[in-house]
């Protein structure tokens, strides 16, 4: 069982890090297409080197990295053509995915509370969750009227649009919230302990 785990989480770790030579190969090669795209892809790779370097545990590092790369090549390989529901599902995802890692990341680095923590109120977890994935959302939002605006990207912004944009990354990022206290109070404890301790080092 234990050499399955380790075999599993290599696998996902390497995989991860081909997403990432990945996000490096298009940063580069986006200068000599268009300067939205080095914002876009040099972000990206600054973000997924993140996890990386944080040391959270490569299914969460390759859960990372597959959902902000759907999210930043969504534009440029025209995903949001594929149906009418992607765009809110890209954002229903993509800020709930980034707030429990971020959450994960500041509680391991002691500027959080465990959610298993005593006195803790089971409510307080998704709550600074939400609050994490609305900041992201709200990030989101700026950079795709920075895009247009600054740097010439075709992005349909809009008030609906953007409105529509923000609920689903509350919504997502409270589905999130929930899992992450779900998560954190079952399985055996040394295996939470693992996952939501502080940083090593």
């Amino acid at each position: 069982m234990a050499d399955t785990t380790t075999l599993l989480e290599r696998a996902c770790r390497t995989a991860a890090d081909l997403i990432r030579t990945g996000a490096l190969v298009s940063a580069t090669a986006a200068v000599f297409f268009s300067l939205e795209g080095v914002f876009r892809f040099g972000l990206l790779l600054l973000a997924l080197l993140v996890p990386r370097l944080a040391g959270l545990r490569s299914p969460v590092d390759l859960l990372v990295c597959v959902v902000l790369s759907v999210a930043a090549w969504s534009s440029p390989a025209n995903w949001y053509e594929l149906a009418p529901w992607y765009d809110t599902a890209l954002h229903l995802v993509t800020p709930g995915t980034v707030a429990v890692t971020l959450h994960l990341l500041l509680i391991r680095a002691r500027l959080l509370p465990s959610p298993r923590a005593r006195g803790l109120r089971i409510a307080s977890a998704p709550l600074l969750t939400v609050c994490l994935g609305c900041t992201v959302a709200l990030l989101w939002e700026l950079y795709e009227w920075f895009a247009e605006k600054v740097l010439g990207a075709a992005i349909v912004v809009g008030y609906d649009d953007t409105v529509l944009d923000m609920a689903a990354g509350l919504t997502g990022s409270l589905v999130a919230g929930g899992l992450l206290v779900s998560w954190a109070h079952s399985g055996p404890r040394a295996h939470r302990d693992r996952d939501t301790g502080p940083l090593p080092g």
